[in-house]
């Protein structure tokens, strides 16, 4: 079989699902296996229909970090203005006596935005296979909050998924010295710059273990690599790395406040201010 040496970029993610749902005839076809928690306990069925609709489970393993994260922004704050009005909720004496119409305190609240900018945000989900399922969920739990952390202060976020493989295991391979030797890359852009943040969607992309285990494998499948390449690969460093590249972070579960700091830590590397405590 000759060499593979593939980069294959979508930028819209519906047109990727068509691409990645399509049959094959790869000899190895992991992507239709049996489920079990390696892929997230879901058949391949199962896994196009929450790539379709979305993971709702999903979404509470986020929601647990985003609501420590979101008080710790200051570039978008909401803060009570007072105000004088014909009605309210307290009354201003000296404006009242002086038969001032506006003579009730109310409050409005105002928005404080800094000027947004657009940021790339390109995130690896190359797994190794001793990866495990809960691990892969909290990874892309955490990186779905900093997703919201980074909109939420103001600006826009457009969110690459990448799934980057090479041939061999050697360290230059896996950096992509060696790509005409063989190696598989699948950029698929997940969010716009300019499209709100659907959460249900970018938890499957990015926290679910059968984006890699099925859709990924099912890629592979289509394009000869799962054939070519021992076990579908080894885990590789993105091509194009954005603004802000998250490759693998932890091999294993860690403590929440430690992965809190994390999207803190990466939030300053955008200049993204952050109330200190």
């Amino acid at each position: 079989m000759n060499t593979i040496n593939k980069h294959i970029i979508y930028d819209d993610l519906y047109d990727f699902w068509l691409y990645a749902f399509r049959e094959s005839d790869a000899y190895k076809k992991t992507s239709r296996g049996y489920s079990r928690e390696w892929n997230g306990n879901v058949s391949w069925l199962e896994a196009k229909k929450l790539a379709l609709q979305g993971w709702q489970d999903g979404l509470e393993q986020v929601k647990k970090y985003q609501t420590e994260i979101t008080p710790q922004i200051t570039e978008k704050v909401i803060r009570p203005s007072q105000i004088y009005d014909v009605a309210g909720y307290n009354v201003d004496v000296g404006r009242y006596l002086s038969n001032d119409p506006e003579c009730f305190v109310s409050r409005e609240f105002v928005v404080n935005n800094s000027p947004g900018r657009v940021f790339t945000l390109v995130c690896s989900i190359s797994f190794s296979a001793a990866i495990k399922s809960e691990t892969i969920i909290q990874r892309g739990a955490i990186i779905c909050a900093l997703v919201d952390a980074i909109e939420y202060a103001g600006h826009r976020v457009e969110v690459i998924c990448n799934d980057a493989s090479s041939f061999s295991s050697n360290s230059e391979y896996r950096k992509g010295k060696h790509k005409e030797k063989g190696w598989f890359e699948v950029d698929v852009t997940i969010k716009k710059p300019n499209q709100p943040l659907e959460m249900i969607e970018l938890a499957f992309c990015l926290a679910h273990p059968a984006m890699l285990r099925r859709v990924m494998f099912s890629v592979a499948e289509i394009e000869g690599w799962s054939d070519f390449a021992c076990s579908y690969g080894y885990p590789a460093e993105a091509t194009t790395k954005g603004d802000l590249y998250i490759e693998e972070i932890f091999s294993g579960t860690v403590p929440n406040k430690k992965a809190i700091n994390w999207v803190l830590e990466q939030l300053k590397k955008l200049n993204i201010e952050i109330k200190h405590k």
